[in-house]
């Protein structure tokens, strides 16, 4: 992430920043406005996949 608005993208895990929301959209649907908190459940869910 360069920029505050960029896509985040964690391994496999790709969270697309939504302009009219100010926020990522998660992969279950949820929108967070926050960039740390977003990576660390990118991070999370990305965890989950690759034990699943």
């Amino acid at each position: 992430m360069k920029h505050a608005h960029d896509d985040i993208v964690v391994y496999a895990v790709r969270l697309p920043f939504i302009v009219g929301k100010n926020g990522w959209l998660m992969p279950w649907g949820e929108i967070v406005c926050n960039p740390i908190k977003a990576q660390r459940l990118a991070e999370e869910y990305s965890n989950r996949q690759e034990v699943a």
